[in-house]
């Protein structure tokens, strides 16, 4: 029987010391986090956490890659585009928008705004743009999501300015969907058209970047701001897009594709007359105000002499006591976008209110609060207004 106690020998403690050792330099070294091989480098798709949305992976990088991206936090965008770009179709040079993400794996892209089903995108890895650089060729990727098995469903909604009569030096308007469209550049698939039905060429701008809300069912549209502001180059070769008095129709093409790849369900045409231009900056003191009784809930009424843009209304007007946050209640846009109303969540009190406005606030034609979007040569230029200006009203 060998006894419990019996001395270990020199080997053996030699052995635990050394294992010991070896341990305790490999937790200071990181080794249980040493992450995978370096090996080819390949690019997929993966899909994006609960939202079921798709991301882009490059795989193929080591542990010590990854740590050394993850620790360079580039905090330039270009610096990762380098690395790894995603674009539209083939050889594209504007990235598609989105955040670079270091995982103990891979290196992922995740895209600000989900990939269209059916489009294809360009994935361009490369490895000489690592932190350590690799002597390899630059990896290139095509990604295409299916469509969904679903017909054509999604149609146009509204355009806004909801009136008949659009002011000649319209500067922009605005399409609403039924659903999310894709981020296919809209202005192919918008026309200004006559009377007669011809296009009016060069109208539309063809901007670098759609502008969509967040949720993909509306799109501003500007008109080209060099034929719409006078003495500009395209406003003295070509005049302006529409002439006050004639006739026109916004006509939108049924190929446009929607969010998930599918034309939409009908085409779409909105008919108005060109009215006269409007050239003057917006001016508080030409707005009508209807006060509501204390102890009610009726609307406050604001009237304005000429239609207001509809998007920036929705987040430009706002009441308040003086020196205190917006009151919470509903408001709304009526009248052809020459009204705005605000119900209050509770009961007017008796007191003093004012209307806090904005001054981002525009019209259709671009003119702003207290500054005009067209300022002609030789013109006194007036000092830009406040932030934020104020109209005091009293509930009785």
């Amino acid at each position: 029987m060998v006894a419990l106690s019996r001395p270990r020998s020199n080997v053996a403690w030699v052995l635990f010391l050394v294992i010991g050792f070896s341990a305790v330099a490999c937790a200071a070294a990181g080794c249980s986090r040493s992450g995978p091989a370096a090996g080819p480098i390949s690019i997929g798709t993966a899909p994006k956490g609960a939202s079921g949305d798709t991301l882009i992976e490059v795989r193929g990088l080591s542990g010590s890659e990854l740590r050394s991206l993850d620790k360079a936090n580039w905090d330039n965008q270009a610096t990762w585009e380098s690395l790894l770009h995603v674009s539209i179709g083939d050889n594209q040079p504007v990235a598609v928008a989105g955040r670079h993400v270091v995982t103990a794996t891979t290196l992922e892209f995740v895209p600000s705004f989900p990939f269209d089903p059916g489009r294809t995108y360009t994935v361009r890895f490369d490895p000489a743009q690592l932190p350590t650089p690799r002597n390899e060729t630059v990896v290139t990727a095509h990604v295409r999501l299916p469509v969904p098995n679903r017909g054509p469903a999604t149609e146009v909604t509204a355009i806004f300015p909801s009136g008949d009569v659009w002011p000649e030096n319209m500067l922009r308007f605005y399409v609403h969907f039924s659903a999310p469209m894709s981020r296919t550049q809209g202005v192919k698939f918008i026309q200004l058209v006559d009377s007669a039905g011809k296009e009016i060429p060069d109208a539309i701008l063809a901007a670098y970047a759609d502008l969509w809300n967040d949720d993909g069912t509306r799109l501003t549209v500007f008109f080209d701001p060099g034929r719409v502001k006078r003495g500009v180059g395209p406003n003295v070769a070509m005049g302006r897009a529409m002439v006050q008095g004639k006739r026109y129709a916004i006509r939108i093409d049924p190929a446009w594709p929607d969010g998930y790849g599918q034309p939409l369900a009908s085409g779409f045409r909105r008919e108005f007359t060109a009215g006269a231009a409007a050239y003057d900056a917006i001016d508080l003191k030409d707005w009508r105000i209807s006060i509501p009784k204390a102890g009610s809930t009726d609307p406050l009424q604001v009237r304005f002499p000429a239609p207001l843009d509809h998007a920036l209304l929705d987040r430009a007007i706002g009441v308040r006591k003086p020196g205190i946050q917006i009151l919470a209640g509903r408001t709304a846009t009526v009248d052809h976008e020459k009204s705005w109303t605000f119900t209050p969540a509770t009961p007017w009190v008796a007191d003093t209110y004012e209307l806090a406005v904005l001054t981002l606030l525009e019209d259709p034609a671009g003119n702003k609060v207290g500054q005009p979007f067209e300022v002609l040569p030789n013109t006194p230029r007036e000092p830009p207004p406040p932030e934020v200006a104020t109209i005091p009203f009293q509930v009785k």
